[in-house]
């Protein structure tokens, strides 16, 4: 141990106890709370969102193609065998998505019906991998969303009644269908558990009158983190009045709002840890005037203003180490509990999903404890540099 760095030690420890003086402990407990709030809060926000990514993708397709102001498609078969050759393009289906009421008993609510093909469309959502109760048949009957089951007091096997929701010139409903409940899914967004339902294709053209056209044309693809720019190639060669819309750009308003709302909230936490650093430099001034006859005495024993210097740059580092790493190691266990316990609930209507998400990123973790470390430090340089230009003989004057 250098001369150096048992003087910093030796400043950072009560007199009469080996641990910690009250100052130093509240200056590392500024940089530890930091740290953990920091990176507690960026690893919920990381689940958050990539837990809403997975639960968007498990009941929606990568991408939609469809006409302009959301015209029916007569020739989606034609549409099918363009796309088909497009080698990032592993599943298509077509579907109807239109608004609806829907009745059991004396139960009434608003539904979006879904009308698709069953085999087609399991190999583009998964949906049938959903399912919570019941099967996913759509052969005169229907599957709904945990939460609109729920709303209409409907069990699988019960017998429930879709309206169109036209009316004629004699204010009668133009048509109905009597459709069995075949199975209850949960796609783990309350959204789409509380308004979706699925039809088969045939029924649900039959309800609206739209013979055989289609909404649209649902695409599976190999990388859902390149729909962007297949979007664009396949828009490119359908041309117009079609267009083509990937995931990501039809939940952009989610997505935005979660990454602006991290953006913010990295900001006023990096506060924290700015906060801490001003606690740093308190700290070290405060020791710099305890320690005025001390510093003289080390000079008038041949200590360099260099080595002085040192002292209190590793005194503040060492403050910051200390902190950052208790922190972050403070982080890695809640985070470990909060992923494995999911003690904390939310309400899904509010949030889409009902348990707090976690999911660390290695990369947060040595971004905030660089950043912790470097505020540490600079914090450090005007006290070490105070106590580095004290003069000898009027430190020992003084005292």
């Amino acid at each position: 141990m250098t001369p150096v760095t048992f003087v910093a030690r030796r400043y950072l420890r009560s007199k009469h106890h080996n641990f910690f003086s009250l100052s130093t402990t509240i200056a590392v407990g500024g940089i530890f709370v930091g740290v953990s709030a920091l990176l507690i809060t960026l690893s919920i926000m990381n689940g958050f969102q990539n837990e809403l990514r997975r639960r968007i993708l498990g009941g929606t397709p990568h991408m939609v193609v469809r006409r302009y102001f959301n015209e029916p498609i007569e020739n989606y078969r034609e549409i099918m065998e363009k796309t088909a050759k497009f080698p990032f393009v592993q599943a298509q289906a077509p579907f109807i998505i239109a608004k609806s009421i829907i009745r059991h008993k004396k139960y009434v609510d608003g539904v979006i019906i879904r009308g698709v093909i069953p085999d087609l469309e399991k190999k583009v959502t998964g949906i049938n991998r959903k399912m919570v109760d019941g099967i996913f048949d759509l052969n005169n009957g229907c599957v709904l969303g945990v939460e609109i089951a729920h709303n209409l007091n409907a069990a699988v096997g019960d017998t429930i009644v879709v309206t169109s929701p036209f009316i004629d010139q004699f204010g009668l409903m133009t048509r109905s269908r009597k459709l069995t409940l075949n199975g209850i899914f949960d796609l783990g967004m309350y959204d789409y558990n509380a308004t979706v339902l699925y039809m088969n294709l045939p029924d649900v053209q039959a309800l609206f009158d739209m013979g055989s056209a289609v909404s649209g044309v649902e695409l599976r693809v190999a990388d859902v983190y390149k729909t962007a720019q297949y979007s664009r190639a396949v828009e490119k060669d359908l041309g117009y009045p079609f267009r083509v819309q990937d995931w990501i750009e039809t939940n952009h308003s989610v997505f935005a709002a979660l990454k602006l709302e991290k953006v913010v909230t990295f900001i006023v936490l990096t506060l924290i840890i700015l906060v801490a650093g001003f606690n740093i430099v308190g700290t070290l001034i405060n020791i710099v005037k305890k320690k005025t006859k001390e510093i003289g005495i080390l000079r008038s024993f041949g200590f360099t203003t260099r080595q002085i210097m040192n002292i209190f740059l590793y005194q503040g580092a060492l403050m910051g180490i200390v902190g950052t790493l208790a922190g972050i190691a403070f982080s890695f266990v809640a985070c470990l509990l909060l992923n494995q316990y999911r003690f904390i609930n939310l309400p899904g209507d509010v949030y889409f999903i009902e348990t707090l998400p976690v999911e660390m990123s290695a990369l947060d973790f040595i971004l905030v404890a660089i950043a912790a470390i470097l505020v540490s430090f600079v914090a450090t340089i005007y006290p070490a540099r105070k106590a580095a230009t004290l003069d000898t003989v009027e430190a020992l004057r003084n005292e």
